[in-house]
């Protein structure tokens, strides 16, 4: 009797564990990919070569097409010219986990990950 009572809270409190692990990892992804584009950038010779770099590196990252946006802008920082990579990733037409009753109200719709290096 009170297995039955507690068995429904027990599962969608494990589910809620695990959507939590699948969102947790989808960031880090996210967040390693725009690290390794900006990374890929280092040593180009100008901003063209420097996205083209960035880019070919963001979709090695192994990301699922046409769930993520990714940004690319040059700027000069100080005496040196930076790149910034920014990658959106909608989880709102690309979710990672089905959703279940109410747990939609505490996940995120959208991530994102930026990340800035010097390359020249």
């Amino acid at each position: 009797m009170e297995f039955a009572l507690v068995v429904g809270l027990f599962v969608f409190i494990l589910y809620g564990l695990i959507a939590f692990g699948m969102v947790l990892a989808t960031k880090q992804r996210v967040t390693n990919a725009a690290a390794e584009g900006a990374r890929a950038a280092v040593g180009s010779a100008n901003a063209t070569d420097a996205v083209n770099a960035a880019t070919a590196r963001v979709l090695a990252a192994g990301l699922p097409t046409g769930a993520y946006t990714p940004t690319y802008s040059t700027a000069t920082c100080g005496s040196n010219e930076c790149i910034t990579v920014t990658i959106t990733y909608n989880l709102d037409t690309n979710p990672v986990i089905p959703p279940a009753p109410g747990l939609g109200l505490v996940m995120p719709k959208k991530m994102s990950s930026t990340a800035v290096v010097q390359f020249k």
